[in-house]
């Protein structure tokens, strides 16, 4: 079960950087949610701020999902943000790595980006 206290267990080290990175099996382990409302709070209780909307898109005309993030590196997401504000572009070491996509669907599955 994923809780504040085991979630530590579910990183890997990824990229020339070694940041940290939920694994697959952070995803396997998810518990069942039955509505997009109910898996986005689970997920903001476990990662407060560090989980954030990004935006809503069609599934494919099937309905909508929801696109968030959890900020993996709030310091290279935060240089990341502000280069996208000023440049309209982010490119540097890390930074693709600094967050990780949360793709939520209206009946509640889950699918996130490794």
């Amino acid at each position: 079960m994923i809780t504040q206290e085991t979630l530590e267990g579910y990183y890997v080290t990824i990229g020339r950087l070694k940041q940290k990175y939920l694994s697959e099996k952070f995803e396997q382990d998810l518990p069942t949610f039955t509505s997009h409302a109910e898996a986005a709070d689970w997920f903001r209780s476990l990662f407060a701020d560090s989980f954030v909307f990004v935006e809503q898109t069609d599934a494919a005309g099937t309905g909508v999902y929801y696109l968030y993030d959890i900020i993996h590196d709030k310091t290279l997401w935060e240089a990341r943000q502000k280069s996208l504000s000023e440049k309209g572009t982010a490119s540097g070491l890390g930074m693709l790595l600094c967050t990780q996509r949360v793709d939520i669907y209206e009946d509640g599955s889950v699918q996130l980006a490794f």
